[in-house]
């Protein structure tokens, strides 16, 4: 058996009645780890640093004596994983929104 019909087969009896149908529920389900992995990742930041990461910018530029390299790296690692969450947030609804069409 070639390996697109293996697949078929495994698709098929797993409730799949399409490639397609696969495909949208593999990209949820990578949509839904991500936002999981990534609304993690902002909840340790604001666990470490007690505040949101807008009190957390406000803090580092009010900051006297220099900077510090870590907070700083911190500060771009957590606005990254926030942009991150809102970006698959709208890709796993524009999957939802898809689906319902």
């Amino acid at each position: 058996m070639d390996m697109t019909n293996c697949a078929s087969e495994v698709f098929y009896r797993e409730g799949y009645g399409s490639f397609e149908k696969f495909m949208f529920d593999s990209a949820l389900l990578i949509a839904l780890s991500k936002i999981d992995q990534y609304e993690a990742e902002c909840g340790s930041y604001r666990q470490k640093y007690g505040m949101d990461i807008m009190d957390f910018e406000s803090f580092l530029h009010k900051e006297k004596g220099g900077e510090d390299q870590k907070k700083e790296e911190d500060f771009e690692d957590w606005e990254f994983a926030t942009h991150a969450v809102k970006w698959w947030k709208e890709k796993a609804n524009e999957l939802r929104d898809s689906k319902t069409r």
